[in-house]
């Protein structure tokens, strides 16, 4: 009998030890889950504000270059007639 309640006492430790062990890694592979998730969101929140930089240059900045070829025409358009002059 004896030896029994000692076998009983060793496989209820076990069920013990493995219940803890499942919570354990449970509690891992949530905090991995939730960080592979953030930085998922993160990258894709990254490219997603680098398309829109992207398409805003594009767009604006193509405007901001002609007025500035436009400027830098008219300068030399300013040179050449000085140059005519002298």
């Amino acid at each position: 009998m004896g030896k029994l309640l000692r076998l009983g006492g060793w496989a209820l430790v076990g069920l013990i030890a493995l219940w803890a062990v499942v919570k354990v890694v449970g509690i891992v592979f949530g905090f991995l889950s939730w960080l592979v998730s953030t930085l998922v969101s993160l990258l894709v929140l990254a490219l997603v504000l680098y398309l829109a930089y992207l398409l805003v240059t594009k767009f604006v900045g193509s405007r901001g270059d002609s007025r500035s070829r436009s400027r830098s025409r008219g300068r030399d358009r300013d040179r050449d007639r000085e140059k005519i002059f002298e």
